[in-house]
């Protein structure tokens, strides 16, 4: 392990749809998505991020000697334009895209570090995968929050933050805010958003739901015990079981 973590940007891009694959078209989609991220990033700059394989995606580690802003106003949108010619070839690529900024450790094994799973966290979530699945572009991206603070606000050239889209999600251990982005498609985007807090405020209703509410005037007994004085309610709000489906 580094003992001196480096703080990088972190760009993760995984396939969608890959696990049901063919061998055969595993390996031709794998070899297309190399072939789209070099052309994406450039040689040059290709060069200059490691990056490691993941089988069904690719995590790319931006150094700080380049500038934050060229994932933004260079990477991304070369990268849809280059989906977008490429979208009647077989197999098809499309792409949930992460990005994040942190510590990065790397050892004999790889990168690491909480930045890391954070950014694997969000390429996870449940209003990315959503968003991919009904755009009508094919890329979904969704940026962290110190991410949006620090790039997507400072209004770059051809990068609008009002088509950025705040979504709080829960994925394992991780509760956080991010922020959604279509390209092409805003609508997508914002629809995807608010359908995503609408759920949260659900979930939050279902917990305090939870337990037995009781409003006694009266008499109750409950397990050997009285309350006395009048008219008395009970009220128990029925618990929810829920099911966790795999990926």
């Amino acid at each position: 392990m580094t003992d001196h973590p480096l703080h990088a940007q972190l760009f993760l891009a995984d396939v969608e749809r890959f696990g049901p694959r063919s061998d055969r078209e595993q390996l031709r989609t794998r070899e297309n998505l190399y072939t789209e991220l070099r052309s994406g990033f450039t040689e040059e700059l290709w060069r200059l991020c490691p990056h490691e394989d993941r089988g069904d995606g690719v995590l790319v580690v931006v150094p700080p000697a380049v500038p934050e802003s060229r994932l933004f106003t260079e990477v991304l949108p070369r990268l849809e334009h280059a989906l977008g010619r490429r979208r009647r070839n077989d197999p098809l690529l499309r792409l949930r895209i992460a990005v994040h900024a942190g510590a990065v450790h790397r050892d004999r094994h790889g990168f690491a570090g909480n930045a890391v799973n954070h950014v694997f966290r969000l390429c996870e979530a449940p209003p990315l995968r959503q968003a991919l699945g009904e755009a009508a572009s094919d890329t979904a991206l969704l940026v962290s929050d110190a991410v949006h603070d620090s790039v997507v606000r400072a209004g770059l050239p051809g990068v609008d933050p009002a088509t950025f889209h705040a979504v709080d999600l829960r994925v394992k251990e991780t509760s956080a805010r991010a922020w959604l982005h279509v390209a092409g498609d805003n609508a997508c985007a914002l629809r995807v958003a608010g359908e995503s807090v609408a759920g949260t405020d659900g979930e939050q209703d279902r917990r305090e739901a939870r337990g037995v509410s009781i409003s006694a005037g009266g008499d109750v007994r409950m397990n050997g015990a009285m309350v006395t004085g009048g008219d008395a309610h009970v009220n128990s709000a029925p618990r929810a079981r829920w099911w966790r489906g795999g990926r």
